[in-house]
């Protein structure tokens, strides 16, 4: 059986393929790593913001409760007021 000897420059070309694909490897994960840190910390920003529009809508739910039971009370006095609505036909 005889020997194979491989040229120094198959030797480098293999050597750089590998290099390069262990570099872009790596910073595919690099890339998937940092977007999901950057992910999380948006979610975590927005959660938050969350929590305090849904505090404040509460508060104004209950606000507007307590309007809309004046409101309702103010439109019962007026009509005390104005009296019967006026009727097309005179009954007899």
């Amino acid at each position: 059986m005889e020997a194979m000897y491989v040229s120094i420059e198959v030797l480098t070309t293999l050597g750089s393929f590998a290099g390069l694909l262990v570099a872009i490897v790596a910073g595919f994960g690099w890339t998937i790593r940092r977007t999901d840190a950057q992910l999380q910390h948006a979610t975590g920003r927005l959660e938050a913001r969350m929590d305090r529009i849904e505090s404040r809508m509460d508060r104004l739910e209950g606000q507007t409760a307590a309007l809309t039971h004046e409101l309702t009370d103010v439109k019962i006095t007026i009509a005390r007021l104005e009296g019967p609505p006026p009727r097309l036909y005179t009954t007899r």
